[in-house]
């Protein structure tokens, strides 16, 4: 009993600490955090209400933060931070929510500006707070790092435990004493905890460097989570020796995956650094960053692909700004690893760069790339696949852009029919006319399992590229499934099964019980979900998808 006590003295001294530090953010937080638990299943709080609230607390917890990060709690200076944080707030709130037609046709126009300047006002004001926390810490970057993300991870840990042990005690005071009503009670109070506890905490552990760093938490990061990134670039350096000896280009996919690899891979290898045991495994993770360099060039030639095909868009102009991120972080590292942390200030001017700066923005970027792609349209009377493709793309990309209607507005009726109609006799559009779909989901309240001993979750799935335009008899009449508690695979031909979901209509597929069939005298299949996309003049399947029941005896 006494350790309980103990343990929860201490979530409220965190808590305590946390408004000590920063006193109006998590103020701030808190009033949101009643105010939204307060008005869970209530229609005396207006939607309207809560999306201004949570603007005006968002943008001025963002500023309080930076503000709280650089006072060091000196009162009568942090007023002036205050008042003008509160009439940022007051002010961008005030114009997001001008509506009809105040500033006539630009009124759209404005208002997508604006809220691209509130996420870079919001992002740049919490990374700098970060960033100054950082420097206040005097401490080594992988330090500071380290004991940040395990401060973290402790909190989400509490977090978990408490919003888990919370949420059955209150369902069974529901249950017991208010007789199953008000249920709504649990998610007011789950939303009271993440206001009130976890977000405070977070908040905290940026600032708060006396958490300890364990043995365990060496084993975790070092030995473990270094592991699996070392494990990750091993593969990817396979795969560069299979694309050299089979001469193949990279796949669409490689850019994520190594995008991927390298947000998540950054802080690993950053807080392993913090461990000087001059071993191995620290020499082999001190190089990681400079083995990423091949990398990049195969997200170049990734991203490059498919910009010269269909050009530049918002996404695209994205990975461009990530590839240039990565760069500039290599950069740093090679020549003064110690000012590494000068990356979270390339990270908030491309942010703005990216999402705001007049001309270079990837808004306007990407209008200028589209645009280009359209001009081919009055540039030629022929077109190939590509170009057909790529014109109708533009039109589509500029039509749905709220700053792109100005590049198509010269356009005549005339011109946008013989654009749509350029599109229509496409290779590609004369595959998604004749594609038909096939999906249902079963909805069943049991599953008759009488002479069977077991039931295990299968799965079966195939994209374009693994079934290679193969008929539906050439695919159905051998599919692979596997077991997904085991990871055993078997075959079946369920061909019949495929012939019946074609021949019913959407109404009849609804209405039936989950079909069925035989696979042998002992098993029998279940399908609960069931997605097909093929041809249907030529039957060739795109890609598939069955989720069901295996049933043995």
């Amino acid at each position: 009993m006494k350790k309980l006590k103990e343990k929860i003295h201490n979530l409220f001294l965190i808590l305590k600490k946390s408004i000590e530090r920063f006193p109006l953010t998590i103020i701030a937080i808190i009033i949101l955090t009643v105010i939204f638990s307060i008005a869970i299943d209530n229609d005396f709080i207006s939607e309207e209400f809560i999306e201004n609230l949570t603007l005006f607390m968002t943008i001025f917890a963002s500023s309080t933060f930076l503000a709280e990060t650089l006072i060091n709690n000196k009162l009568k200076k942090g007023i002036i931070y205050y008042i003008i944080s509160a009439f940022m707030a007051l002010i961008l709130t005030f114009l997001s929510n001008i509506k009809g037609d105040v500033l006539g046709s630009s009124n759209e126009i404005f208002l997508f500006r604006l809220t691209r300047f509130i996420v870079c006002y919001i992002i740049t004001f919490i990374v700098l707070g970060i960033y100054f926390n950082y420097k206040k810490s005097k401490k080594s970057f992988e330090e500071y790092l380290t004991k940040t993300v395990i401060s973290l991870f402790k909190a989400l840990i509490v977090y978990g435990i408490l919003a888990i042990g919370i949420a059955i005690v209150a369902a069974i005071f529901i249950y017991l004493i208010l007789n199953g009503h008000h249920y709504t009670l649990i998610a007011r109070i789950e939303v009271l905890l993440l206001g009130i506890y976890y977000i405070p905490t977070c908040i905290y552990a940026f600032y708060n460097q006396e958490e300890e760093i364990g043995k365990f938490a060496k084993i975790v990061i070092k030995y473990v989570l270094g592991t699996l990134v070392i494990a990750a670039f091993a593969i990817i350096y396979m795969y560069i020796i299979k694309i050299i000896a089979l001469r193949n280009m990279p796949s669409n996919q490689i850019f994520r995956i190594l995008s991927a690899l390298f947000i998540i891979g950054l802080p690993i290898w950053t807080m392993i650094s913090y461990w000087k045991d001059d071993d191995k495994f620290e020499k082999i993770n001190n190089k990681l960053p400079l083995l990423f360099i091949p990398f990049i060039f195969l997200q170049m030639y990734s991203i490059g692909v498919r910009i010269k095909a269909n050009g530049i868009t918002e996404p695209r102009y994205l990975c461009l700004m990530l590839i240039l991120f990565e760069i500039i972080y290599i950069a740093i590292y090679i020549k003064n690893k110690e000012k590494i942390s000068n990356t979270l200030i390339v990270f908030i001017v491309l942010t703005v760069i990216s999402g705001f700066v007049p001309y270079i923005n990837m808004y306007n970027i990407s209008n200028i790339s589209q645009y280009n792609n359209l001009k081919i349209y009055n540039q030629k009377s022929e077109y190939t696949e590509e170009e057909k493709g790529k014109i109708y793309g533009a039109y589509s990309y500029l039509k749905n852009s709220v700053e792109g209607e100005k590049y198509i507005q010269n356009l005549k009726k005339e011109d946008i029919d013989n654009i749509k109609d350029l599109w229509l006799n496409t290779d590609e559009d004369k595959e998604y006319k004749n594609q038909k779909n096939i999906y249902v989901t079963s909805n069943t309240d049991y599953i008759n399992v009488e002479g069977y001993k077991k039931i295990y979750n299968v799965r079966a799935y195939a994209y374009k590229d693994d079934v290679e335009n193969k008929t539906l008899d050439e695919v159905f009449k051998n599919i692979l499934f596997t077991v997904e508690s085991t990871g055993d695979i078997f075959h079946a031909n369920i061909l019949p099964v495929v012939y019946k979901y074609m021949n019913e209509s959407y109404e009849e597929q609804y209405k039936q019980p989950p079909k069925e069939i035989m696979i042998n005298e002992n098993n029998k299949l279940i399908f609960m979900t069931v997605s097909i996309n093929y041809d249907k003049i030529s039957q060739k399947v795109f890609d598939y998808r069955f989720d069901g029941y295996l049933l043995q005896k």
